[in-house]
């Protein structure tokens, strides 16, 4: 840069740093398109269509609710209950978060899917919106009425959990190059390594179903010391995935997944995967839905390492 100024005197100095400008905002436009946090504005086109539809399943408004509803829409409730898009419009469900001039509205934007946070005290509602074709669409819904954790709930082994399931083996086969890149990446990350807080993006705030005070995870731009195991804290395996599917949108996947927890109980998890570059993928929202029916599960201890 300072080159090209000397050669072309102070009107290219003046021209080469303008262009400077013009390079670095386009190319922080770029960077942060996947990950920056944008603000819920009441003009915003998905916002709007957000507030919409929740007005419309209030009211049992039947012909706005299938103009915004996705096809593959599916909705998981504060018992961790999966109910399909036929289903829950057949049982009439109502947004745990109602419309109102209390609910604060956060708003996410990756690139073609979006994802809003309705909140109200400790409700909690991750709406995953999705542009199609036809235009914008709710895929997903996961609400979460958070409580405090019941005492001796996810107790910790004693003894070794290799992590087979799911960082060698999973019941899901990943059909597209995102979809697989994406669960690798996760992979990666919940692999006990030193990338775990790698992959986490910059908006993550995991909410679960005992979530008191929600607080951005840990991120990092390169890895992180891992403690290493000693006999009195062995090596735990992050807890396995049961049942996955995942849509994509290019840069972009949406992923559920069904997982136990070591000594409490199973449930769903709702992600948003984007891709940072040259195939390095970051989770950037994760919703965990504890399933009340589910009964609480602990590991054995074995000395198979495959599940297989």
């Amino acid at each position: 840069m300072r080159a090209f100024a000397w050669r072309f005197g102070e009107t290219g100095l003046r021209h080469s740093l303008v262009l400077a400008l013009v390079l670095a905002i386009a190319s922080a436009v770029s960077l942060g398109a996947q990950s920056k946090p944008a603000t819920a504005t009441a003009d915003d086109e998905i916002v709007k269509a957000d507030r919409a539809l929740v007005a419309a399943l209030e009211k049992g408004d039947h012909a706005t609710i299938n103009k915004l509803l996705d096809p593959d829409f599916s909705w998981i409730d504060t018992d961790g209950i999966m109910w399909a898009r036929e289903d829950a419009l057949r049982a009439g469900l109502k947004p745990l978060v109602p419309s109102g001039p209390d609910v604060q509205i956060t708003e996410h934007k990756y690139g073609k899917v979006v994802w809003i946070q309705n909140n109200v005290g400790n409700k909690y509602a991750a709406h995953f919106w999705v542009q199609r074709p036809a235009g914008w669409r709710l895929l997903h819904t996961n609400e979460i009425a958070t409580r405090p954790a019941v005492p001796g709930e996810n107790a910790r082994a004693d003894f070794t959990i290799p992590c087979v399931n799911p960082c060698k083996e999973l019941p899901y086969k990943p059909l597209s190059p995102s979809e697989k890149a994406a669960l690798e990446n996760w992979q990666d990350q919940e692999s006990g390594a030193e990338h775990h807080d790698m992959h986490m993006g910059d908006n993550t705030a995991v909410i679960s179903s005992t979530t008191q005070t929600p607080r951005k995870s840990a991120t990092a731009t390169g890895p992180t010391p891992v403690r290493p195991p000693t006999p009195d804290r062995p090596f735990i395996s992050t807890t396995p995935a049961l049942y996955a599917r995942s849509w994509d949108f290019g840069d972009s996947v949406v992923m559920i997944m069904l997982q136990p927890t070591w000594g409490g109980k199973a449930y769903w998890s709702s992600r948003v995967f984007a891709n940072h570059g040259n195939g390095f993928w970051k989770m950037e929202e994760s919703y965990h839905n504890t399933i009340q029916a589910a009964p609480r599960m602990q590991a054995v201890p074995t000395k198979e390492t495959s599940s297989r």
